[in-house]
């Protein structure tokens, strides 16, 4: 016969002569009990393991936050040739761009492959042109360093960085993510020196069971997508020059 063994809370087993219950589990109900502790308390170990391995470190991850392009077949570029400065980056922490606040402490830093969001955003933006660009033709477009000149270039392009943030906080069972940039964009015809300037913004949030880092990148590339097709939509290339398309 298997020993008894204290129940905890149920009165399980036969009733005493006295009618009242003896509180004892034999047997079956005995394993029952024992076992119920042993998962309770693997499940509390568990969760302060989980709890301790979740707590961030303060490193710092590189992020690719490069939008991916739709390919569309197009013939020879355009015959304008289009330079992008890297964007002044006016925010006031450039020391990365955002982090993720754990739920055991502690966070983790993120920041653009590379660490210049300025240079990250005018490739991002020179690559839509070559793909896609003004009526969904390639364009000539390239990156240059601010302040070179470039012979026989038609239009320069380049802005500020008013924000460009990616923060994440994980909560039980969940992760949430935000995203926001504020941009300036501004172009110059060389022709006649005329420019335009557009004002992009854009902000999203997600949330996520599973976080990775991969859960942000999506993240900023379709923000940053969604602000560089916004500007291709609000100007226009018109005799040799980039307007505003209002």
């Amino acid at each position: 016969m298997s020993p008894p063994c204290l129940s905890s809370g149920f009165e399980l087993g036969r009733l005493g002569s006295s009618g009242e219950g003896d509180h004892l589990l034999t047997g079956e109900g005995c394993v029952i009990a024992q076992g119920c502790r042993i998962a309770s308390q693997v499940g509390i170990a568990m969760g302060m393991a989980l709890l301790w391995g979740c707590a961030g470190t303060g490193e710092m991850v590189s992020l690719n936050v490069q939008p991916q392009q739709p390919f569309v077949q197009s013939g020879r570029p355009e015959p304008l040739k289009i330079v992008i400065e890297p964007f002044e980056d006016l925010r006031a922490d450039t020391s990365k761009i955002g982090q993720r606040t754990h739920l055991g402490g502690g966070v983790t830093n993120f920041n653009v492959s590379g660490g210049k969001p300025g240079v990250t955003i005018a490739e991002a933006l020179a690559e839509a042109l070559r793909q896609r660009g003004w009526n969904r033709r390639g364009w000539d477009a390239r990156v240059v360093q601010s302040g070179v000149a470039v012979s026989g270039a038609d239009i320069v392009i380049n802005g500020e960085i008013q924000e460009f943030a990616a923060n994440a906080k994980s909560r039980v069972f969940n992760t949430k993510l935000t995203g926001e940039t504020r941009l300036v964009i501004r172009a110059k015809n060389l022709a006649d020196e005329s420019t335009t300037q557009r004002n992009i913004q854009g902000q999203q949030t997600q949330t996520v069971f599973w976080f990775t880092s991969e859960d942000v990148e999506n993240l900023m590339a379709g923000i940053l997508k969604d602000g560089i097709d916004r500007f291709l939509t609000d100007t226009k290339i018109e005799n040799g020059s980039l307007k505003s398309a209002k």
